[in-house]
């Protein structure tokens, strides 16, 4: 198997057993500035100098007709935190009789060797053919680990391979266009396609190769130990094909979105093993970004967790940043919060007064005390829009309402979010977005079945052309249909005369389950709710006694379900039963 660029590069090693590296001492060298920036991430205080010691190296410039070995020194040695990378940016360029340089690879008679005196030896990439990308010319980044605790000393070489090639590279040079300290990171991704413009076309590291498990290819991470980051990573992998699989150390992840404006498989620490390598991810056609990059720091709890939903429903409690609950970011619509609540208790504490503010029959409008709802049921999932918190939070500014703890930490929550925002009158008004809520005490099927509900609720809030759609359903639905599912939402103690409720209501529960679930569903569970009750039953058309059902409802709901399905899948890659783009299996 093929693992280029090497990792330590033992052959180049031998090859420069003849070319001495950079002298201890400088005496008779001029130290110059470098023309290319050098720059680190690291606090200020913490900079040096870096000095080249001869023209070409303060270029950056190795021409192939008379290589010179680039040579490097800091001023003073350069500190180098754990888990940090040292990311070169170059090229190479042929040179024409015109004045403009012509972007291109070198022939392959050359290896460009990077050595760190005191760390290692590494061999930088002519193109990135090793990842099995064919186009492969334009500039390129390469972030070497370094594991030595500082840098004196560097070198850059052209180091000549026998080769029968007849291709004469002496009109090409080797162009260094800059070097930075980073944070380290590991695998690889394409940068613009115009090769003149920056970033470079391509950022790699080394340990990242094309793998052949099984029939397809695959791209694999896998840095040794030594190599490997202290600290919590993160996995960020683009352009992937539905049914692209993910596996990071024990712990699979499935692909299951279809939407070409996606694409996009985020993994956030906490969903991730202990020991997350190796990384990989099949199959490696249409991938152009695999990383694996060092964990951000989220402040609990207004700095809510990106992750999907399907990351959400299996994300390890333990991982949490709180005991009580979690506040994720749903990835694809960043507009929406998810929190997940250990028990219905904690989530009564944060949603029961704002579910009877906002939905329930003879209280919406108006903040019901303790008391009052004591014995009342709320809800055991939740959805609330912008608009709908900003009315219940300014109602208890304007009132000095009462509210519990956990509805304060909700309310500064939903404010650093930007979900719910202070005007300058400093009244409470709608942000942009909103927030659903599930909760582990809920068993698994039901969890996912609420996750999809108030999934769309979320993206029902914040798409007008979804609202537009949901309404000339509601507006058409057949009047057979829409007597039985008000009288459903009259039975769940809906506020019926709020027809905005009732569109984002009947799109919910034609889409929460799969499309060949709509008609048992419609037409067989809820139709015998309403049947059991005498006076409700005259909305019914008749039953078929043979099989139990209501074939009407059941007709007129499976084509509700599947023109929704149909709307969502176009839209975004997802369908009747499913708001999640990842599994885990």
């Amino acid at each position: 198997m093929k693992t280029w660029p090497l990792s330590v590069a033992i052959r180049v090693l031998a090859m420069l057993l003849c070319a001495p590296f950079l002298a201890a001492s400088c005496v008779g060298e001029k130290n110059v500035p470098t023309v290319f920036p050098f720059s680190t991430n690291y606090p200020v205080g913490t900079e040096t100098v870096l000095y080249a010691l001869s023209k070409h190296a303060a270029q950056g410039i190795i021409p192939f007709a008379k290589p010179e070995k680039l040579e490097y020194a800091f001023q003073e040695p350069l500190r180098v935190p754990g888990d940090y990378s040292l990311e070169l940016e170059y090229g190479f360029q042929r040179i024409e009789t015109t004045d403009d340089p012509v972007s291109n690879k070198p022939a392959a008679l050359y290896q460009i060797v990077l050595e760190i005196e005191g760390d290692a030896a590494w061999e930088l990439p002519l193109d990135a053919a090793f990842l099995g990308i064919a186009d492969t010319q334009g500039r390129m980044g390469y972030a070497v680990p370094l594991i030595a605790p500082s840098i004196g000393k560097f070198s850059i070489t052209a180091v000549p391979i026998p080769t029968e090639m007849q291709d004469n590279p002496e009109s090409l040079v080797f162009k260094l266009d800059s070097l930075r300290l980073v944070n380290r990171w590991y695998g690889f991704t394409r940068g613009k396609a115009d090769p003149q413009q920056s970033p470079p076309r391509y950022f790699m590291t080394p340990f990242v190769y094309q793998g052949h498990p099984g029939k397809d290819t695959a791209i694999v991470v896998n840095p040794p130990a030594p190599y490997r980051s202290t600290g919590k990573v993160e996995v960020l992998v683009r352009g992937l094909e539905r049914g692209a699989q993910a596996t990071v150390g024990t712990v699979r992840f499935a692909y299951t979105g279809s939407s070409p404006a996606t694409q996009e498989l985020f993994i956030p620490s906490g969903a991730l093993p202990h020991e997350p390598y190796p990384l990989t991810v099949t199959p490696a056609r249409g991938i152009h970004a695999v990383q694996l990059i060092p964990a951000a720091y989220r402040a609990f709890p207004a700095d809510p967790i990106p992750a999907d939903p399907g990351i959400i429903l299996d994300y390890p409690q333990e991982s949490w940043r709180a005991r009580s609950y979690e506040v994720f970011r749903w990835e694809n619509f960043p507009q929406i919060l998810i929190f997940d609540t250990r028990t219905y208790d904690i989530q009564d504490r944060f949603f029961k007064r704002l579910a009877f503010f906002t939905e329930k029959q003879g209280f919406r409008g108006r903040l019901a005390t303790d008391r009052e709802i004591a014995d009342l049921h709320g809800w055991n999932a939740h959805d609330y829009r912008a608009e709908s918190l900003a009315a219940f939070f300014e109602a208890a500014a304007e009132t000095n309402f009462p509210l519990r703890a956990e509805e304060r930490e909700l309310e500064n929550m939903l404010l650093k979010t930007g979900v719910i925002v202070r005007n300058q009158d400093t009244r409470i008004i709608p942000g942009a977005g909103g927030i659903i809520s599930i909760s582990r005490e809920s068993p698994p099927y039901l969890r996912s079945l609420f996750m999809v509900h108030e999934g769309f609720h979320g993206i029902f809030f914040i798409d007008p052309d979804f609202r537009e759609f949901s309404s000339r359903r509601w507006e058409n639905l057949p009047s057979t249909g829409k007597r039985f599912i008000r009288s459903f939402f009259d039975y769940q103690k809906y506020d019926i005369q709020d027809e905005y409720l009732m569109i984002n209501e009947f799109m919910a529960h034609c889409l929460q389950q799969s499309t060949s679930q709509a008609a048992r569903y419609f037409g067989e569970t809820l139709a015998a709710r309403i049947d059991a009750s005498s006076w409700r039953r005259t909305v019914l058309p008749p039953k078929d006694e043979a099989s139990g059902s209501w074939p009407e409802i059941a007709r007129i709901f499976r084509i509700e379900a599947e023109a929704f399905s149909s709307y969502v899948n176009q839209r975004w890659g997802l369908a009747a039963g499913r708001v999640h783009q990842v599994t885990v299996p």
